[in-house]
């Protein structure tokens, strides 16, 4: 319940989260979204549901702008079906996949590589992972965060990493996206914020800039819609 006065910057936040939870679209970065995502990563043939890993983390290892994988910790925040999490985990790395989406995360343990751990959590309000991590890789969850709620996440996630950190966003040079002003006012996420590469490089300045591009939709093998930014950060 909304409180009488407030007095906390956690208060405030609180007051923020009612309003994106009793919009139309509800808030897709919380618990209660969890079975939304669970039926948006079953849906057949929502692009979601594909199996090939992100084109910006084939690339990057490619070039050895990830680091060493073998022997790796990696958190995959956002993992949804997995895709990314089992890239990772086939290039000889150990991670921590987490999601909202419980339901899905129990179906797909069985078929995970052994050094694959799935949890279901709200990376804004349960206990992470221990970190550090080698990589700390977001594809998707970052732009579903409300913007009062970036602060918790550069807050939470950010101390996380050891070494690089990536993150994947609907592209504002591609896409129509509202303000901030918009989505505070109104409590409506619009179903995604976008983020242009300035954007990106602003939010997480406290790390240093690897590379900041569009994904590269002329990679077949890989993941790459063209309505997508990627930036590269390293905290070495």
């Amino acid at each position: 319940m909304t409180v009488a006065r407030i007095y906390t910057v956690d208060q405030l936040l609180d007051v923020l989260d009612e309003m994106v939870g009793s919009s139309g679209r509800g808030d897709r970065a919380h618990a209660s979204a969890a079975d939304y995502w669970t039926g948006l990563l079953t849906t057949p043939g929502h692009p979601l549901t594909s199996q090939l890993p992100d084109e910006p983390l084939v690339d990057w290892h490619e070039r050895g702008l990830l680091g060493e994988l073998s022997g790796a910790r990696v958190l995959d925040v956002g993992c949804g079906a997995g895709r990314n999490t089992r890239w990772f985990a086939e290039q000889g790395a150990t991670v921590e996949g987490v999601d909202l989406a419980g339901e899905l995360l129990d179906k797909l343990r069985s078929s995970m590589p052994a050094t694959v751990t799935l949890t279901a959590l709200d990376v804004l309000r349960d206990p992470l992972p221990i970190g550090p991590f080698d990589v700390v890789y977001d594809s998707g969850c970052f732009h579903h965060i409300a913007p009062h709620r970036r602060i918790t996440y550069l807050d939470r996630i950010l101390p996380l990493v050891r070494g690089r950190f990536a993150v994947v966003t609907f592209a504002a040079e591609r896409m129509e996206t509202p303000s901030d002003l918009d989505i505070v006012t109104t409590g409506d996420t619009y179903g995604g914020m976008s983020f242009s590469l300035e954007d990106l490089r602003t939010i997480f300045a406290a790390l240093t800039p690897v590379e900041l591009r569009p994904v590269n939709p002329a990679r077949p093998d890989t993941f790459a819609p063209d309505f997508l930014n990627t930036a590269l950060f390293t905290n070495l």
